[in-house]
């Protein structure tokens, strides 16, 4: 009986939730003189969701764009979601009328409301919390950039390089390492709370993606009690277990403070002037910086993961860049006042956010009342999709637009290049940092982490593909080749210095996809997916480029790309660049490539200057928060991802 009556209220709420979503829909009578934006017909009740992949689904929405236009839209069970694939009407529309463009769409996984809890800056509607948040955001960001980010990104690179020295299979973790540490120390001060910070962000990425928490899928089960949905109850303790650790990084640099050794921290600029902010709630303040810790341990490395993906499969690219770096650096390690006169550093950045942007469907905006475009009607009630992906590739701005190709922002010939380069080419403002009143404000942060992270990597190492996947074009297991001899590491300084904690991007957050064998959705007889592959193999050229004007000097040899390997018998391929993590911040899965030193006196460099900061206490081990086992099974403590 109480089976029958379970199943009851089961079914009771799934239709009165089905009945909602087919009433709440934007109505059919139009204005006279507006026509309805175009798009795909979808199903009843269901719309469009069976068209839309789970793996890549950015791709499936650019090529909607090109069948219905620059602006379409989608019905998604009962939403309406309207995609833009222009940034001009990007601009025109969620910037120039941003006072009714700026809200943001309901997280249903969420035990919060995120659009009024004010717990995510990011995530929250356009309001008092989001106006308060917003100034303090302005202050910490403006004050940390004038200071040099407190050269928190130069003390980790060398941590991060040590250990890829040491165990270059893992170039995940190290890479992840590095930005969740500076996110740390940037937030409150100190490094230890990195692999809880990664944690933090592995989970809240889950809850906020649409592919991820189940709550997300089917929002009518977060109606039902904790005890009968395990995903309720799992997002309930992953919010109180955030609550707490912001909590405890608060009272910690609180308590640094009264024995007067808190470094300076984002933490530290609150609490000095904690009454000034105007904050509504006991833990705001420990809110509006954890939620910037967390949004930099989420998007920052993954930039990173794409530039070592992109020298294996263009690796013309990366004696130009080491070049530059050798030209400018010498034997040291890149600085922050490098800035100006690393061009070429900037342009592969710059192109590494073009090229596999970290959020390809872009954050959504939702639209607080009707408003028209170019004669159509766009609903109140939309959710509007900047489309990074489809952005990021119109070819009028992006001659070739699936070829990785620094060389457009720095070539008075393509439509990118800017002077003077200085200060072009930059991520500052690019379109992949949002729209108008939702721009992100961690945008320095991002620039400083990629410039010192990625230009120290390609000082100190070489990368190439793996012989094993350069025969097949297929993603393979998540290790490398290395020369190095992992007997030869020092046990006191890898127990300190590498982060051994689960990457955000590996195996728990690429759910249902298995790195060796693509799954079958992604079968083709050859490589389809638009991607790293130029339309006609370049034959092998050798090209002099004289920038003496700008100070540039560059001798590189363009190599050949390979075309495109045809499938061998029974074996799945797609573009191996492709291969894609299926959440909101989208990584590069995890593959095999070589990393090999440049120069053993670097290396040694390296090694002297990280050690004489490990005996002056600079690096320290990580923090555990929840007792054993990380809090498995208990109140508080990390979940199962």
């Amino acid at each position: 009986m109480a089976l029958l009556s379970l199943l009851l209220v089961f079914s009771v709420l799934c239709v009165a939730t089905l009945w909602k979503r087919f009433t709440s829909r934007p109505h059919q009578r139009l204005p006279p003189g507006l026509k309805k934006l175009p798009g795909p017909k979808g199903y009843p009740l269901i719309g469009s969701v069976p068209e839309v992949p789970e793996k890549n689904s950015f791709i499936k929405f650019a090529e909607w764009g090109k069948q219905y236009g620059p602006i379409y839209q989608v019905n998604l069970a009962g939403s309406n979601h309207v995609w833009i694939s222009s940034d001009q009407i990007a601009r025109d529309l969620l910037a120039k009328k941003g006072a009714i463009y700026s809200d943001r769409p309901h997280i249903p996984a969420l035990i919060d409301d995120n659009r009024t809890s004010g717990q995510y800056l990011p995530l929250t509607s356009k309001n008092n919390a989001w106006s308060r948040q917003r100034k303090f955001a302005n202050v910490i960001m403006r004050e940390s950039e004038k200071a040099q980010f407190h050269r928190y990104p130069e003390i980790e690179a060398k941590r991060m390089l040590v250990e890829l020295m040491d165990q270059p299979s893992q170039y995940n973790h190290a890479l992840e390492s590095f930005i969740s540490r500076v996110t740390c120390r940037l937030a409150w001060g100190r490094s230890e709370a990195s692999d809880e910070l990664k944690q933090r962000a592995r989970e809240l990425l889950i809850g906020v993606s649409p592919t991820g928490a189940l709550g997300n899928k089917l929002p009518f089960l977060m109606s039902l009690p904790d005890w009968l949905v395990p995903a309720k109850a799992w997002e309930r303790r992953r919010a109180k277990t955030e609550r707490t650790f912001f909590e405890i990084m608060q009272k910690d640099v609180e308590n640094d403070m009264k024995e007067k050794r808190a470094p300076q921290s984002w933490m530290r600029t609150f609490l000095e002037s904690r009454g000034s902010w105007g904050f509504q709630y006991e833990l705001e303040g420990a809110y509006a910086v954890g939620m910037h810790g967390i949004a930099g341990a989420l998007t920052i490395a993954a930039p990173m993961q794409t530039f070592c993906l992109a020298m294996c499969h263009y690796p013309q690219y990366l004696p130009m860049l080491q070049e530059e770096l050798d030209r400018v650096c010498g034997d040291r390690l890149p600085r922050s006042e490098d800035r100006p006169n690393l061009p070429f550093l900037r342009a592969v950045i710059r192109e590494c956010l073009r090229w596999r942007p970290p959020v390809p469907t872009g954050i959504p905006h939702y639209l607080i009342q009707d408003d028209t475009y170019n004669g159509y009607h766009i609903p109140a009630g939309s959710v509007m999709h900047p489309l990074e992906w489809a952005i990021s590739r119109d070819p009028t701005v992006f001659p070739d637009p699936e070829s990785f190709n620094p060389l457009r922002w720095l070539e008075p010939s393509y439509p990118t290049y800017q002077e003077p380069l200085t200060q072009y080419p930059t991520i500052i403002n690019c379109t992949q940092f949002g729209y108008g009143r939702r721009l992100c404000q961690g945008q320095g942060v991002a620039d400083e982490d990629l410039l010192i992270g990625i230009g120290s990597i390609a000082w100190l190492f070489d990368m190439s593909k793996h012989s094993d996947e350069a025969e097949d074009g297929s993603s393979t297991n998540p290790s490398h080749d290395s020369q190095y001899d992992e007997g030869e590491m020092n046990e006191k300084e890898n127990s300190i210095h590498l982060n051994k904690a689960a990457s955000i991007s590996y195996e728990e957050l690429n759910t249902g996809v298995d790195i060796t064998e693509p799954s079958n959705d992604d079968q083709q007889s050859e490589s389809s997916y638009p991607g790293a592959w130029p339309v006609d193999p370049l034959e092998e050229q050798i090209m002099d480029v004289e920038k003496r004007r700008r100070g540039i000097e560059w001798q590189y040899r363009q190599s050949k790309p390979k075309p495109p390997v045809k499938a061998k018998k029974g074996v799945n391929t797609i573009d191996p660049t492709l291969d894609y993590t299926t959440l909101l911040i989208a990584k590069p899965v995890p593959f095999r490539f070589n990393l090999e030193l440049r120069d053993q006196a670097r290396a040694q460099y390296v090694r002297q200057i990280f050690n004489e900061g490990l005996s002056k206490g600079e690096y320290t081990d990580s923090r555990g928060y929840w007792g054993e086992d990380n809090g498995k099974s208990k109140e508080l403590g990390w979940g199962k991802v």
